[in-house]
């Protein structure tokens, strides 16, 4: 028997649900399109954490961030990377935003994960958003690929192996490999979300691309270090970006005019 989700979401916000009435209420969550800030998106809160918040208060916990950083994007076209796309929550909101000219490359190679960013993609119809279904690294070839065998699928990661879970093979890239062909064409914002693997995704852009072709804005979880093998942060510090701001675990830095 299947309840309302207003109402399943109701028990679940009251103070007075248990933890345990809340883990048996997320587990039997049916997939469901729900609004996303003006966007549509079919959420699966069951087996993922950012689906699941966006169900449960219609927003996820870079909200605060993401609007800081549409407003910085401005008006004028755009290039922008969002690695580690999960189901869209950044990709669809940046379609949705960017301007007609604007390019917004999206990675994802777990394919239950991309399946569904693409899903969500085509409720709003973004015509600025394109899927890439590989991982990006610092190195061009194939990785071992981990999902959890938890209730959140936006952990998996390249690389390193949970105790619990499953192994796939991907192809890895280079974000060097996307940037436009014309040097004095700036990437405007770089998202990464790659669950420890950050620094391996970052470096390239910071040793490798032309200076005029860094990204304006980049956006990572930068304590997420205990899987680093370049201290990242000290590196995107260190090539003349400012932390502007810290949203938690995260932190959004910007290069100098």
């Amino acid at each position: 028997m299947s309840f309302p989700h207003e109402l399943l979401r109701t028990i679940y916000k009251d103070e007075a649900t248990t933890r345990g009435i809340r883990r048996q209420i997320r587990a039997c969550l049916e997939p469901v399109e729900v609004d996303y800030k003006g966007c549509r998106m079919r959420v699966h809160p069951a087996d993922n954490n950012t689906e699941f918040q966006i169900w449960r208060i219609g927003r996820t916990h870079e909200e605060a961030a993401l609007r800081d950083i549409l407003k910085k994007l401005g008006t004028d076209p755009y290039i922008a990377f969002d690695v580690g796309a999960n189901a869209g929550s950044f990709s669809v909101r940046l379609g949705a935003h960017a301007p007609k000219g604007s390019q917004i490359h999206a990675f994802e190679p777990n394919p239950e994960m991309r399946k569904r960013l693409v899903h969500n993609l085509s409720l709003n119809k973004p015509n600025e958003v394109t899927v890439h279904d590989c991982a990006i690294s610092d190195q061009i070839g194939k990785m071992d690929f981990y999902i959890p065998d938890v209730n959140n699928l936006g952990q998996a990661r390249l690389n390193e192996p949970f105790e619990n879970g499953t192994k796939r093979t991907v192809q890895t890239r280079k974000l060097t490999e996307f940037l436009p062909e014309d040097e004095t064409t700036e990437i405007a914002f770089l998202k990464v979300d790659i669950e420890g693997f950050e620094d391996r995704a970052i470096e390239p852009l910071l040793t490798e691309a032309p200076k005029t072709q860094r990204p304006r804005l980049i956006f990572f979880e930068h304590k997420h270090n205990s899987l680093w093998k370049t201290d990242i942060t000290a590196l995107i510090l260190e090539s003349g970006y400012k932390m502007v701001k810290e949203y938690g675990r995260n932190a959004l830095f910007v290069k100098p005019d």
